[in-house]
């Protein structure tokens, strides 16, 4: 699994976007992998080594919303936000975008220069890219059934995150045995079946009997555990029933 990185950035890296019309000076620009890889929506500060006090840096963020504020921009790649050379401003944060994508990402960007004694430096560059959060979501309701009738014949489990995705899960049949857990690995797309039995026969003639799914654990490409939502799913078997024998009354002729 990768790593997502929280620390602060001391170098940064460029890579093929087209350059904007911005208040950085110059194209040269200074390179670096790999590119960060972040959750959407989060925080995260950045910073560069301090120089000489008084120094002035100026920010280009793509993707995200700064603090402090831009001086301009909305936060495209084609009008990126600005903050305008500052003293002393070595360290920015930057709230990421989030969207709709369960399973793709979104890129981003900051660019930062440095001004001293009447010089620019090269641009600095560190390419951005968002994942959403790491969850997994059974997608089917719960259903009640007649013993001996069939069943949907699976379940879907569906994914938010950066693939590849690993989950667990446990089955407990009617008769209220848990069996192990069942591991599945290396989903690449967003959502993975769990078989069903093809019919389930509730075995008491008195009280229903519970056939249960529930997902133990889930993980994206990234460290760490994700969430699970509606992790459980139950099927509701209710008990044979039998009409009786027939009597009839007068009773019927007998034979001798």
């Amino acid at each position: 699994m990768k790593t997502l990185t929280y620390c602060l950035i001391t170098a940064f890296v460029t890579f093929n976007f087209l350059d904007a019309s911005a208040q950085l000076v110059g194209s040269a620009t200074n390179s670096q992998t790999p590119v960060q890889e972040v959750r959407k929506g989060t925080t995260v500060q950045y910073s560069v080594p301090a120089g000489a006090a008084g120094e002035q840096y100026s920010w280009e963020i793509i993707g995200g919303n700064p603090t402090p504020a831009a001086s301009s921009g909305s936060g495209t790649l084609a009008d990126p936000y600005i903050i305008n050379f500052t003293a002393d401003l070595t360290s920015i944060s930057v709230t990421w975008n989030t969207d709709v994508q369960a399973i793709a990402s979104i890129a981003g960007r900051i660019r930062v220069q440095k001004k001293s004694g009447g010089c620019i430096s090269t641009i600095q560059s560190l390419d951005i890219t968002g994942w959403s959060n790491p969850t997994a979501t059974i997608t089917n309701s719960d259903i009640e059934m007649c013993s001996g009738d069939g069943t949907p014949g699976s379940i879907t489990v569906q994914f938010t995150g950066a693939p590849n995705f690993d989950f667990k899960y446990t089955i407990k049949d009617l008769d209220g045995t848990v069996g192990a857990e069942q591991i599945v690995t290396g989903v690449t797309s967003g959502s993975a079946t769990i078989p069903l039995p093809a019919n389930l026969v509730n075995t008491s003639t008195t009280v229903d009997q519970t056939y249960e799914v529930t997902i133990t654990q889930m993980n994206d490409a990234f460290q760490g555990d994700g969430t699970v939502s509606h992790g459980l799913y139950k099927i509701t078997v209710h008990p044979g029933i039998s009409t009786g024998t027939i009597i009839a009354s007068p009773s019927a002729l007998q034979r001798r």
